[in-house]
């Protein structure tokens, strides 16, 4: 059997000695023959020549450089398109998620015969706002999503070359990882994971935002639809007003200015158009990028 192990970099350059010791301990334990991959993610700092020293005394190891900052996931596809393994072993180097967990998973996985084990949160790490923006990402792309996920996924998994191999088949350049894992289908399980927690994240609220925006429209056409349906609804309300204003006129000779409703109207159905405008503006710029089958990320070198 021959195993991958793939992570990716970015200020990562305190995690890289840590993280390949844990790491190298676990997998000699199983497999003679296992590779190590590091994808630098365009990381500012030294994360790539730490790797490189390591390589020196650890010929498993591997590094892709990548031309620029192509974003986490992107990265995370670049380092399975490159994983040759068996069974393929993907977690983040920040340690959040301990290599070790790599035991349980492959207990889990033959046990159960499955395809894929990951993991799962069993408490929502960080605090107050940061479990509320959580929970409302997940209600949110489960709601818009035609196939839901489970809440608080992690990307630690342990998966097998058969399901890697459909994986490597979805082509898109607007990645949700989260949605594409489950998009491939096989025998999935989840394992609760107690994650660690560090004040010092590059998630931000605004990449957290701007993920769910992408995580809704790159996977699913539902938006799309329910905008369709509010101005259905928007549309009968109005007819309905319509009449009942008419009714006022012909028996009540009830005969309204009106110039409040009439200004709250016209900003009500404004912002309606506008935001309608905006989601379908979303979606053609995910066509647009589509359309133009830009490589999902470039390769400046490769150290294996």
């Amino acid at each position: 059997m021959k195993l991958s192990v793939v992570t990716t970099l970015y200020k990562s350059e305190r995690f890289v000695k840590e993280f390949h010791e844990r790491i190298t301990n676990v997998v000699r334990e199983i497999a003679d023959d296992y590779e190590i991959i590091f994808v630098n993610d365009g990381s500012p700092d030294n994360s790539n020549q730490e790797v490189l020293d390591i390589r020196n005394s650890d010929p498993t190891v591997k590094l892709i450089e990548l031309s620029r900052n192509f974003g986490h996931h992107k990265a995370v596809m670049t380092g399975l398109n490159y994983a040759s393994g068996d069974y393929i072993y993907l977690l983040d180097i920040d340690l959040e998620e301990p290599p070790e967990l790599f035991w349980d998973f492959y207990a889990f996985l033959l046990k159960n015969k499955a395809d894929v084990v990951y993991g799962v949160q069993e408490k929502r790490k960080g605090k107050f706002f940061e479990k509320i923006t959580g929970l409302f990402f997940y209600k949110m792309f489960n709601l818009m999503s035609e196939i839901p996920i489970e809440e608080n996924i992690l990307m630690a998994r342990l998966m097998n070359k058969d399901y890697v191999d459909s994986l490597k088949k979805y082509s898109e350049r607007e990645l949700f990882l989260g949605g594409i894992f489950a998009m491939v289908g096989y025998k999935q399980i989840s394992v609760p994971v107690n994650k660690g927690s560090r004040p010092d994240t590059t998630y931000t609220f605004k990449k957290k935002m701007s993920l769910l925006v992408n995580a809704i429209t790159a996977t699913s056409n539902r938006l799309l639809i329910y905008v369709f349906y509010l101005g259905l609804v928007v549309s009968l309300a109005s007819f309905v007003g319509l009449l009942y204003f008419v009714i006022r006129v012909i028996f009540y000779k009830d005969y309204l200015e009106g110039w409040p409703s009439l200004i709250v109207s016209i900003w009500f159905l404004s912002g309606l158009i506008i935001i309608s405008i905006g989601i379908l503006g979303i979606y053609l710029s995910k066509i647009f990028n589509e359309v133009k089958q830009r490589p999902l990320t470039i390769i400046s070198k490769i150290y294996e």
